[in-house]
């Protein structure tokens, strides 16, 4: 039953989204100084929220596997393009998403407890 509601499925891929995110700054970070490293993330979930609904996929197996781009950004003298300063704001950005998939599943389960009269 649980694994039919949409907003479950979508709240799912939105975290899985995240933590793929959070893996691929986590990589720019431990590569801040290999020359040549450009730095990357993922597509945005928006972009495969809509691919989703346009193509009829499933949203969660899109998230684990959504393309790496490469984040624009200034080289240094070794070629490096990661910024430190912008992988903080971006890794913030993605805890962001993170808690807001699991709040909507605290809410939606809150919600299905409360239609079945379990106000726990």
């Amino acid at each position: 039953m649980l694994n039919d509601l949409a907003i479950l499925k979508n709240a799912s891929a939105m975290a899985q989204h995240a933590a793929r995110r959070h893996t691929v700054i986590a990589q720019n970070i431990a590569n801040a100084d290999t020359p040549e490293y450009k730095a990357r993330d993922v597509e945005t979930f928006a972009s495969l929220y809509s691919q989703a609904a346009r193509e009829g996929k499933d949203i969660s197996m899109l998230a684990l596997t959504s393309k790496l781009v490469e984040m624009p950004g200034i080289a240094s003298n070794s070629g490096n393009t990661v910024s430190l300063e912008e992988q903080m704001l971006t890794s913030a950005e993605s805890v962001g998403d993170h808690e807001l998939a699991l709040a909507i599943y605290r809410k939606t389960f809150d919600m299905m407890k409360m239609a079945l009269g379990k106000n726990m």
